[in-house]
């Protein structure tokens, strides 16, 4: 941190989330502090004063609005006001109305619009503190325009809208746009659908005669499943009134299944006809086969030719970059150097998964603007960063904002066979990487398991299963990189699982995503009450979730790279 007190401070346990926020409050040439949870955003709090404080809602261990109840006591005893704007994912739109009840002076939506970040800025930092904001900015910006234009978000999906079905766009019981962005596309919003269509018969006939058996174990499950399913597809009715009556179901209240089950089914049995056309676009086209295997993403075609060799960006060393150079050449491995200009970095980016940064030692701000550079361009493209240089050079380097992404650093001159040590190890933690993993799906709801499974069967090794049993049947005989469970199951629910996968040393390191529909602050806290390695929403659209295992993927391979080194960074 800055000996400086900041203006605004910055809390999230995401770094990448950090970067952005921070390169957003710069270019309004406001400064910050950072903060990757909300133990260090009170240790800070106590330390200094700040004008305004972004905070993270979802965060482990403490979330946005723990933290904030203890900030409030804090700040009554400094006998200061501070306001606290809540930022968090698309999905906490809905309850903007909660986040401010609790306290939070306003609420941005990640990823957050430059514009109301501005909007914010201009409204809560003090009247002198707000000159570094451009003047025809704030001509330009009417704060009930800016945020009318982000609630009016969901209309950026029209050029899909376009690619519909004509008659699709007539369909009552369907909100298109919110199908389409959970889905990601047009043609993944056909399949969706068409996977939901094909079950409605069966699930309509097990829906009543579980009612009509009184197997209220059964029709929970049942219609558990089809809010989460009827969500996805935009069917919004349909899956409000499966919730209610899955509400009732678990409170026992069975007289209200007799009266409200009937319309639930009307319009499920509906939109088995008003779909009946897809059953003749999948003989046609053959669509929802096809859709599986397209278009592998190129990150997993390119990385035999890319994951040996080094991009070694270089200040004007002389004679120390040859002896460097050599030192990569004898490691085994191929080096591409670049003098340290941004737009040479940038060219040269997608050659090399392997970053050894050299700085000079004239300019410091040539330094930081490059350290920054690096460290985006690393976290973005899930690349090993490491620096070497005098410690003055070291030093300056890492008082950069990319610092965070640096594994490793080495003080001139450099222990040859050390290095070349580490780049061997690297470069085998970075085929690891990119090798296509393995992932297992768990899901009671065998719609929704089998259009995610198809959203990741092109970057990955998917394998699919209908229950915990399955599942556990399945994972005794291979292994996986990654488990992405459902937390509400009616055998075993996603925490007795995960108790099962943790005492079972084959499983033990395994990591675990859960998956849930709730994104309640008492449901949040209880799922990481358990420990998991992450949770995602179900209602969260296909890129987003597709991205975050991504980035899971990349944060460990980051992780692994510093703990192999634990202990040596400077």
């Amino acid at each position: 941190m800055n000996d400086k007190a900041s203006r605004v401070l910055i809390v999230d346990d995401m770094p990448v989330n950090r970067m952005i926020l921070s390169s957003l409050l710069a270019s309004n040439g406001v400064a910050c502090d950072l903060a990757e949870s909300g133990r260090e955003c009170l240790d800070l709090c106590r330390e200094k004063d700040y004008d305004l404080i972004l905070l993270d809602h979802r965060m482990p261990e403490l979330d946005g609005v723990d933290t904030l109840v203890i900030l409030k006591t804090i700040f009554e005893e400094r006998g200061i006001k501070t306001p606290v704007i809540c930022h968090t994912t698309e999905e906490g739109r809905k309850n903007i109305k909660l986040y401010k009840a609790a306290g939070f002076a306003d609420v941005l939506i990640k990823p957050v619009d430059p514009t109301l970040l501005s909007v914010v800025l201009m409204t809560y930092l003090p009247e002198e503190d707000r000159l570094s904001i451009k003047e025809e900015e704030k001509l330009a910006i009417d704060p009930q325009k800016a945020r009318k234009t982000t609630e009016d978000m969901l209309l950026e999906g029209d050029d899909e809208l376009d690619r519909l079905p004509h008659w699709l766009k007539k369909a009552p019981h369907l909100d298109l746009v919110s199908g389409v962005e959970k889905c990601g596309s047009a043609q993944d919003y056909i399949d969706a659908l068409y996977i939901f269509r094909s079950s409605i018969e069966d699930k309509t006939s097990r829906i009543r005669i579980a009612l009509e058996t009184r197997d209220y174990s059964t029709y929970t499950m049942l219609v558990h499943s089809l809010k989460s399913t009827a969500a996805l597809i935009g069917a919004n009715k349909l899956s409000e009134i499966a919730r209610d009556l899955e509400k009732s179901s678990k409170k026992k209240e069975h007289s209200k299944l007799t009266v409200n089950t009937p319309a639930m089914l009307t319009i499920y049995k509906d939109l088995y006809n008003i779909l009946s056309p897809l059953q003749d676009l999948a003989h046609a086209e053959d669509k929802p086969e096809k859709s599986s295997n397209q278009n592998t993403p190129p990150v997993l075609e390119q990385t035999e030719s890319s994951s040996e060799t080094v991009l070694f960006v270089q200040g004007n060393h002389g004679i120390v970059t040859t002896g460097i150079e050599n030192t990569i050449r004898k490691a085994g491995l191929h080096f591409i150097s670049v003098p340290d200009e941004p737009h040479l970095i940038i060219s040269n980016r997608d050659n090399a998964d392997m970053v050894l940064y050299m700085p000079g030692s004239v300019d410091k701000s040539h330094t930081t603007l490059v350290m920054n550079l690096l460290g985006d361009i690393c976290q973005d493209d899930s690349k090993i960063l490491c620096l070497t240089g005098n410690n003055w050079e070291l030093d300056h380097a890492m008082t950069a904002a990319g610092a965070f992404r640096v594994t490793k650093s080495y003080l001139r001159p450099m222990d040859a066979e050390l290095f070349a040590k580490d780049l061997k190890e690297y470069s085998r933690l970075e085929k690891e990487f990119h090798r296509k993993k393995s992932l297992y799906l768990v899901d009671d709801d065998p719609d929704y398991l089998e259009v995610i499974g198809r959203w990741f069967s092109s970057a990955y090794q998917v394998s699919c299963f209908n229950s915990p049993h399955e599942f556990l049947e399945g994972i005794s005989a291979a292994t996986c990189d990654l488990i992405l469970m459902d937390y509400e199951m009616p055998e075993m629910d996603g925490y007795e699982l995960l108790k099962k996968l943790r005492i079972d040393y084959k499983t033990c390191e395994i990591p675990i995503i859960f998956l849930t529909v709730k994104n309640d602050r008492e449901h949040v806290s209880r799922i990481l009450e358990y420990k998991p390695d992450g949770y995602l929403l179900k209602s969260s659209q296909k890129e987003a979730i597709l991205d975050a295992i991504q980035r899971f993927f990349s944060e460990s391979l980051f992780k692994i790279s510093c703990s192999v080194n634990q202990g040596t960074v400077l």
